[in-house]
């Protein structure tokens, strides 16, 4: 799918929305007066939406415009009309995801099945409301029903997510507003760990008090293991005393330069029993040219010495789509990967987003065009689940263009809770660290309210104390049922 541009005229509280569906079908914002593919405008008439697009693509423009009536969902109309009229003037159907463009997929299907639908009923459902591909409808299907034991009756059971945001450099596809470790004094380090240090002890100290129980930890980046191995160690050591009941504890390890054998045996020491070897791709010059600053050999010596320590679960990350990259490629990695024989494997889609280095950067032009991205995708899906991989989880990303989704797959009995308890937002998740999000569900069961630290670390270190109130008193409101 082509990238073309878009304009929008209309409520700026519509724009996200409006933003995301045009994503969806391959166009990019913008205020171009000239080589527009889309023109959408809204319009409030007389308290009613009027809707009007035109498409264009090299030949006579296609247009298109509509009422919403009185009482309909005005943004799933939004939504759909954009969807079904962009169907029209291309000729080429819906696609596979239908009319669904949200991130989570599989919460519309545990919403169904709360309303006591069947597997079959709530295939049926997808495919007659949302106009979803049979296909599609039973893989995600099969995917909640797979999640449904970790995401009912949880109770005072939650997750914990710690955010490291360091890393070692910046990998060119990447957004993450990391720093580059190197770069970081002493005096620095010591205030991040400190302040950290100081929200674990809070955290557990809210669990006490509300009879609250952390079932999962993640320690998630950037790239934790790049952190001086004393300054990780002093949070593991907390972790393990201040949430010893946590059943999965994954630390995500993506970078081999980073994960010497004395910290990958500090991780094991402390508990962890979860780790992510993150090689993105198998291919060295690949590897160069994305600034991982690591060889391939590197990784396979990380993953050899993550077994002899015993990790119980070993999850490697790939992307496909990245720039030069070619359905061979990953063919190679699929192929590495069934050798390895990892419990946890994830499959991403390259992303551009404006905030990475390669939204502007020359090789932006060698990204794969979506068909052999797709076919990537594919193949990975058809080698995985013919070695018995399951996949267990998904998200898509907000303005991704395509039907892509990122997708983890795993070895039967070792799927991460964490990861589906994330996704589906069916329980409360506890977060420390710099761009962190603690979300606590609300008595009714559906509603999230969140409290989020600053992603900068000087600026999370000055907000911690004012940041811990506010999530000491939704504690307090939700948990204690304290009034207002």
């Amino acid at each position: 799918m082509s990238v073309q541009t878009y304009t929008y005229d209309g409520p700026e509280g519509l724009h996200s929305l409006i933003g995301q569906v045009m994503a969806a079908l391959g166009y990019v914002g913008g205020r171009e007066i000239r080589d527009v593919g889309a023109a959408v405008t809204v319009r409030d008439d007389c308290g009613h939406l009027y809707l009007s697009c035109t498409f264009q693509d090299g030949g006579d423009p296609w247009f298109s415009e509509a009422h919403l009536l009185e009482g309909v969902r005005e943004r799933d109309a939004l939504k759909d009309c954009l969807l079904h009229w962009h169907s029209r003037f291309s000729g080429h159907g819906l696609g596979p995801w239908g009319t669904l463009i949200g991130v989570r997929p599989t919460k519309l299907v545990h919403h169904l099945f709360d309303q006591g639908f069947t597997d079959d009923q709530a295939e049926k459902s997808l495919q007659t409301s949302y106009h979803v591909a049979p296909g599609t409808a039973r893989d995600l299907v099969a995917m909640a029903r797979l999640q449904r034991p970790y995401v009912t009756r949880r109770g005072r059971k939650l997750a914990l997510y710690v955010g490291i945001p360091y890393c070692p450099s910046h990998c060119l596809y990447c957004s993450f507003p990391s720093r580059l470790i190197g770069r970081e004094g002493e005096a620095a380090l010591t205030a991040f760990r400190d302040a950290v240090l100081a929200d674990l002890d809070d955290l557990a100290d809210l669990c006490r008090t509300y009879d609250l129980e952390v079932t999962s930890l993640y320690v998630g980046g950037g790239t934790p293991t790049c952190l001086p191995l004393p300054v990780l160690e002093a949070m593991m050591t907390r972790l393990a005393r201040n949430f010893p009941e946590a059943r999965e504890w994954t630390v995500e390890a993506g970078r081999p330069d980073t994960a010497t054998p004395d910290m990958l045996a500090m991780l094991r020491k402390a508990g962890v029993d979860r780790i992510s070897v993150n090689p993105q791709t198998l291919q060295q010059h690949l590897l160069d040219v994305l600034g991982r600053r690591h060889s391939v050999e590197a990784i396979y010596t990380m993953y050899e010495n993550c077994r002899k320590l015993g990790f119980s679960v070993i999850n490697m990350d790939f992307i496909a789509g990245l720039p030069g990259q070619t359905v061979a490629d990953m063919q190679e990695n699929m192929e590495i990967v069934c050798k390895l024989h990892p419990e946890n494997v994830t499959i991403h889609t390259l992303a551009l987003k404006k905030r990475a280095p390669l939204f502007h950067h020359e090789l932006r032009a060698s990204i794969p065009p979506a068909e052999e991205t797709g076919r990537m995708v594919r193949l990975c899906q058809s080698i995985l689940t013919g070695s018995g991989y399951v996949p267990y989880y998904m998200y898509r990303q907000k303005y991704m263009a395509a039907s892509f989704a990122n997708i983890g797959y795993a070895l039967p009995g070792s799927v991460s809770a964490y990861n589906i308890e994330m996704m589906e937002e069916r329980q409360s998740v506890l977060a420390a660290g710099p761009g962190g999000a603690t979300k606590i569900l609300c008595r009714d069961g559906h509603t999230l309210e969140k409290v989020y630290m600053p992603k900068d670390v000087d600026a999370y270190v000055q907000a911690l104390a004012e940041k811990m109130a506010q999530r000491r008193r939704l504690c307090a409101i939700i948990y204690g049922k304290e009034d207002v």
